[in-house]
């Protein structure tokens, strides 16, 4: 994706937004859907403590609650979604 912003902290963000959405299982380990498994909020808790560095060595968590529960949904929905699995 070729971003018009020229901002490098931006950029870190949504570099490091998208590292962690990519990391997160479809299912636990009991083969539960992530969102109906007690392990949603740990994901959804590692994207909203998720620290970026400004130019000004400024550590800052970009990611507030219900954007990281808003981005972890919107990941797996989309996921079942392009397997063709729906939801």
């Amino acid at each position: 994706m070729k971003l018009k912003s020229k901002s490098s902290l931006f950029q870190n963000i949504i570099t490091e937004v998208d590292q962690q959405l990519s990391n997160i299982p479809s299912h636990d380990s009991d083969g539960t859907q992530l969102e109906d498994s007690i392990n949603f909020d740990t994901y959804r808790d590692s994207l909203k403590e998720l620290t970026v560095t400004t130019a000004n060595d400024k550590k800052i968590q970009p990611v507030h609650t219900s954007l990281a529960t808003d981005l972890v949904h919107d990941e797996l929905i989309t996921r079942r979604e392009e397997n063709g699995k729906g939801s």
